[in-house]
């Protein structure tokens, strides 16, 4: 279930998912390890780049953002319903009003920052559409964003319901039912049951209307005569676009289920040895997945080259940074470089007292490496609106995501209070890894220092990102190495659900071998 974001007036369009991440395991207490056992880095051998970055030729082509809609709380599929509050991120300092439309009828008028509102919604929860509109003080459009709520997109899955026995013209069978759920913009094209390897019913015709949770629900007769305890039934189910799944269940014993489980979870985890360090070669009886108490069986374990990854990188370029401006982007270059599969995706945001999308995700490193030298430094830093306007631009690209940002570490124009960010980014569930520098001077500790500090923690660590506090450029590449090593350990963890249809999910995920623990668990919508 998705809140998809269209935007209009000021940007290019981007789509926003939106879930509540739970990561039981992911304790707030820094991991034992080099970075974050101490706030701060050591210096090491070698001096700051003390040269001057030269403007890229022309001005910055990035238009700046003006209003965006912050999605609403809400559980990991979880349908809304009732008064919702819907909150904005307000950019452009000349906006003065905003209006709401719910499915194109006025629905409130907010003249005060932070501009937000409690609007009714349907119910039962059904798809609408929130439209903000802002204007200036003198009645002059200032930019506008919406959403669409509620809009059901289910990820590919198959699930053998049950196995009912019975009989058919005299004959022994078994009636053998199975739930498809087919994304929005797919088709299914065939449904096959096999009894072991033999076919005994194709399907290709899916006229009827799906279940109220999506789910498309396909029935035959499977006849049993001379079945032996190695007999089983498979359900094999293909879409449009080629793709297969299936699902198998043994003829023997099985039972029938009153509701067929469909609903497929997706958790993006990150596993740690007891000194912090990324784990990998594991297996799914590595896991377990509980749900009310109740344990539920690990469907699939995907390692990081399985599933894409969609990859934010958001950099400060206020003026403070101009001592290191070509050092910074020369190791963020070589970062995209080496993070970067062929399958995966980048954007990147360029922030100072202004915030702009310099590239919308893309799969083309030279793009990229162009966006960043069109980059140069000026003015203040607005790095909590950074962090929550980078947090916005994931779109409905599938797979596993993850958003870094690199500062000089004050912020100094931002209009969000830093809580917002705090709570945006626990609600969003992307693993947010900032790296700071400590000071361009390197004072002492200040308690802008601590206060950014604090702040920046509450951010990454429930994330399962992290907080890189450094004291020299010359560490930022073995910062950077550390991130790409933990991104490539990342799993993504799958599961059949046993909730209602639009109600909460809420898994719990705990290590079954000792000396490991679950940093971050948090829920993906869709994986491809």
């Amino acid at each position: 279930f998705r809140t998809v974001y269209e935007r209009s007036g000021d940007a290019p369009a981007v789509a926003v998912p939106t879930s509540a991440s739970r990561a039981p395991e992911a304790a707030a207490e820094p991991d034992d390890d080099g970075f974050d056992k101490a706030d701060f880095l050591p210096p090491v051998a070698g001096g700051r780049d003390g040269s001057r970055a030269e403007r890229a030729d022309g001005a910055r082509s990035a238009r700046p953002a003006t209003i965006r809609i912050l999605p609403p709380e809400r559980g990991y599929r979880e349908l809304l319903a009732g008064r919702v509050l819907i909150q904005t991120l307000t950019i452009d300092p000349q906006i003065a009003v905003v209006e709401f439309l719910l499915d194109g009828e006025p629905a409130a008028r907010v003249t005060t920052p932070p501009f937000e509102a409690r609007i009714r919604l349907a119910d039962p929860p059904r798809e609408q559409t929130i439209e903000a509109r802002a204007t200036s003080a003198r009645g002059a459009h200032a930019g506008a964003d919406r959403i669409v709520l509620n809009r059901l997109d289910p990820p590919f899955a198959v699930r053998i319901a049950g196995i009912t026995p019975g009989e058919a013209d005299g004959q022994a069978m078994v009636r053998v039912e199975a739930g498809i759920s087919v994304p929005r913009s797919e088709a299914l094209e065939r449904v096959e049951f096999y009894r072991t390897e033999r076919l005994v019913a194709s399907y290709d015709d899916f006229e009827g209307e799906a279940g109220p949770s999506g789910v498309q629900s396909v029935a035959a007769d499977v006849p049993t005569f001379g079945v032996t305890p190695q007999d089983f039934v498979r359900v094999v189910a293909r879409l449009g676009d080629g793709r297969e799944l299936e699902d198998v269940e043994l003829l023997q014993g099985a039972q029938f289920q009153a509701e067929i489980d469909v609903q497929l979870v997706q958790l993006q985890v990150l596993v740690v040895d007891r000194g912090g360090n990324p784990v990998g070669d594991l297996k799914p009886e590595d896991f377990e997945v509980r749900e009310n108490g109740e344990r539920r069986q690990v469907e699939k374990l995907y390692v990081s080259n399985d599933i894409p990854l969609s990859l934010g990188l958001a950099i400060d370029s206020s003026g403070s940074m101009e001592p290191i401006w070509r050092q910074t982007n020369a190791i963020a270059e070589a970062f995209l470089d080496g993070a970067l599969t062929w399958r995966d995706q980048a954007f990147l945001v360029d922030f100072d007292s202004t915030l702009r999308l310099v590239q919308p995700l893309t799969g083309s490193k030279p793009l990229l490496a162009r966006g960043l030298g069109r980059l140069f430094p000026q003015g203040n830093t607005a790095l909590y609106d950074a962090i929550l306007f980078s947090l916005l631009q994931y779109g409905e690209a599938p797979g596993r995501r993850a958003l870094v940002v690199v500062t000089d570490g004050f912020d100094s124009n931002s209009r969000s209070d830093p809580t917002r960010a705090i709570d945006f980014g626990k609600r969003l569930g992307v693993p947010v890894y900032v790296v700071a520098m400590r000071s361009l001077g390197f004072g002492p500790t200040t308690m802008e220092d601590a206060n950014l500090r604090n702040s920046m923690r509450l951010i990454t660590g429930p994330t399962g990102g992290r907080l890189f506090q450094i004291e020299s450029i010359d560490q930022m590449a073995a910062v950077f190495d550390h991130i790409e090593e933990e991104l490539r350990r990342q799993y993504v963890l799958t599961y059949y659900s046993a909730r209602p249809f639009g109600s909460a999910v809420e898994p719990e995920v705990r290590m079954t071998r000792r000396g490991l623990r679950v940093r971050s668990a948090l829920p993906l919508e869709a994986i491809e």
